[in-house]
């Protein structure tokens, strides 16, 4: 993973190599300074693949984003294969007056798959109190977590959190392909979580997210 500098406040993530395939271990630690901004996004999806190596991949990312910081968090979808397996950590600190737009996509496998199987926290923190702790399970070959008390079929699940900001987004709603939702955390943030096809899914993140 090669990072770029893509403007004057933004990087991009750019894949060298293939993968990550099962058995890689990428992290990546990301320090926002006080008053800065910093816009995150990469070159392409990301695929995981099955690899020769036994057990998952895994990523771990860490931001913090110091006193009055601003962090912009949309990477492309990540899009776990057949037979493949990723365990994603993020850890997200932000201080008391930081703002954040945190934007992630995950799609189970790629055209005419069921798709691999997905683990991921998350954890956010303002001024050192918790707002945020999920876990995401996602297996297309597992019937239970695929079926009507998981992803229900879908192969996109998307996340939008937004941190301090002054407006309060709230509601629902469902179309062809897609459903979603606000749900107001306890503090200064709200989290939008959508289902669906995978080009749905991601309309509804961007009509959301900064531009």
């Amino acid at each position: 993973m090669v990072l770029r500098p893509t403007g004057e406040r933004q990087v991009h993530l750019v894949q060298g190599a293939g993968g990550p395939l099962g058995g890689d271990a990428l992290s990546l630690d990301v320090d926002v300074c006080a008053g800065a901004e910093l816009r995150v996004r990469s070159a392409g999806a990301t695929l995981v693949q099955a690899g020769t190596e036994d057990g998952p991949a895994r990523w771990a990312t860490t931001i913090r984003v110091r006193a009055a910081g601003r962090i912009d968090w949309a990477p492309e979808p990540t899009i776990v294969s057949d037979g493949a397996s990723l365990e994603s950590w993020l850890r997200i600190e932000l201080a008391g007056d930081a703002t954040a737009a945190v934007r992630e996509v995950v799609v189970l496998g790629r055209h005419g798959q069921r798709g691999g199987r997905y683990r991921g926290a998350v954890n956010v923190t303002v001024g050192g109190r918790a707002l945020l702790t999920q876990t995401t399970l996602l297996d297309g070959a597992d019937p239970a977590l695929a079926g009507p008390g998981g992803s229900a079929g879908a192969r996109a699940v998307g996340t939008f959190l937004l941190v301090g900001a002054p407006r309060r987004p709230s509601g629902c709603g469902e179309r062809s392909g897609v459903r979603w939702a606000w749900s107001a955390l306890a503090g200064p943030g709200d989290l939008l979580t959508a289902v669906g096809e995978p080009g749905a899914v991601g309309a509804v993140l961007e009509a959301v997210s900064p531009g």
